[in-house]
């Protein structure tokens, strides 16, 4: 199958991992498999190349580096709210993690409490795996055609 025929197509996938040397994160390496739509932007770039490359039933363990995954950790996406301007900011302290919506995407995105003091909060706005080389197994079940 061509590179251009899987694009946008959904794959079924069983997968596990996370960052490199720690324990997996997310871990569907048995039952039923997870649905995956393909050149979407639904996995990280690595993982993405490497299902238009996969046959059906084959089976890999990949290493990706930052640059392929969730990027390198940006300074300027750590920032500084007023704990009145967070939803629920009032009951945040320093390691919560939250949901935050993109207001230009619309996308929830996972937001982590770096410091809290009595007035504001420090905010993450990086993924918690940027900077960090991940390592995934992958197994291919199917490509369906819509």
């Amino acid at each position: 199958m061509r590179r251009i025929e899987r694009s946008g197509r959904p794959a079924l996938v069983r997968y596990r991992g996370g960052a490199q040397g720690e324990a997996p994160i997310e871990d569907y390496s048995t039952g039923d498999p997870v649905e995956l739509r393909i050149g979407t932007g639904a996995v990280p770039p690595g993982i993405d190349r490497t299902l238009y490359e996969m046959e059906i039933g084959e089976q890999r363990t990949l290493v990706i580096p930052p640059e392929d995954a969730y990027g390198y950790h940006d300074q300027q996406g750590v920032q500084v709210y007023p704990r009145a301007y967070i939803k629920g900011g009032d009951a945040l302290e320093k390691g919560s993690i939250f949901g935050w919506t993109n207001p230009a995407s619309g996308q929830q995105l996972p937001v982590r409490v770096l410091k809290a003091d009595a007035d504001y909060l420090t905010v993450d706005f990086n993924h918690p795996l940027a900077g960090k080389t991940l390592e995934y197994w992958l197994e291919l079940i199917d490509i369906r055609s819509t």
